[in-house]
């Protein structure tokens, strides 16, 4: 398995203000879903995958990432 080196976005001020303009808050139960994006140097989002439970495998991460290139 290779490894990924990424920033993390966490959402907390103002709380859920991302996720919101994502689609991707949750308002009953005040958090935002967790995904990634995987974006180019162009600021253009290429891929999308949100994870309802559990964390992205890097494999699965570094696919795509190929796939891109």
């Amino acid at each position: 398995m290779g490894t990924l080196d990424y920033p993390l976005l966490a959402d907390f001020f103002p709380h859920g203000e991302v996720t919101q303009r994502y689609g991707l808050w949750r308002p009953d139960r005040g958090i935002g879903k967790r995904a990634i994006f995987i974006i180019d140097t162009s600021g253009i989002i290429r891929w999308v995958k949100v994870y309802e439970r559990g964390l992205p495998e890097n494999d699965e991460l570094l696919g795509v990432l190929a796939g891109l290139e």
